[in-house]
């Protein structure tokens, strides 16, 4: 009859200032340590390095072998290597990942459009509000100057560049 014993020690892992306390076994690898704070670091084992006395450790390094033992400490560091796979657009965002610089500003110039319609539209607005719209949409439309963009971008730029300096027209007409 064969009793297996398994041997199971404290470790300390250390990942962007902070520290993490994992349990091992003799048959845990570096794989397992990265598996085990992927909750804590948001990232895939992948995107990670584990560092042992100061050297890269692989993946597939048992820790027992390396000279881990009980309430060591190991370092983990992003991998920068690594880049993270293209995720599916978000309703709203261009195809390719995170808005543009242009849709960024196009849709911070919404709101500021929306607020000059209105001061417009009502004629209550009081001189302050329209200077300090003017000076806001003038300012985005700055930005917007900025960006280097081509085909359709350029023409959204433009449309929003016009609308501006209607908004701003009307402004000035109101005195």
């Amino acid at each position: 009859r064969t009793t297996t014993i398994t041997i199971t020690m404290k470790l300390t892992i250390a990942y962007k200032g902070k520290e993490y306390d994992f349990d091992a076994t003799e048959r845990s690898t570096i794989l397992d340590v990265k598996v085990a704070v992927e909750h804590a670091t948001q990232l895939p084992p992948e995107a990670l390095k584990v560092f042992f006395r100061g050297r890269p450790r692989a993946d597939d390094d048992q820790l027992v072998l390396l000279g881990v033992k009980q309430f060591n400490k190991l370092v983990i560091v992003g991998n920068p290597s690594w880049t993270p796979p293209e995720a599916e657009p978000a309703p709203g965002e261009a195809k390719g990942g995170p808005k543009s610089k242009l849709d960024e500003i196009l849709d911070s110039i919404k709101p500021l459009e929306v607020e000059a319609k209105a001061a417009l539209s009502n004629g209550s607005s009081t001189a302050t509000q329209r200077l300090r719209l003017q000076e806001l949409l003038t300012q985005k439309m700055l930005e917007l100057d900025l960006v280097d963009v081509q085909g359709e971008g350029r023409e959204r730029r433009k449309k929003a560049i016009q609308t501006i300096e209607k908004i701003c027209l009307d402004f000035e007409n109101l005195g």
